[in-house]
């Protein structure tokens, strides 16, 4: 499964992982990536962390950016 991983500022890293699908929540867990600073986007939409996601999707982890 790819996986591109967006720091929101422009920068995207492809990473790839051995699994044919896993909920959103397991796909943060294996990177390592709070669910409380990124969210998931499956083929160009948000969705939740119990989302299934698979290796057919178009799937971007997007690291929000804090601040004031």
């Amino acid at each position: 499964m790819k996986i591109i991983v967006s720091d929101g500022m422009g920068n995207d890293e492809e990473k790839e992982i051995d699994e044919e699908s896993l909920t959103g929540k397991e796909l943060l867990e294996k990177l390592d990536i709070s669910l409380f600073v990124a969210m998931i986007m499956k083929n160009n939409e948000i969705v939740g962390e119990n989302q299934l996601l698979t290796s057919k999707d178009k799937i971007k982890i997007l690291n929000m950016i804090h601040g004031g």
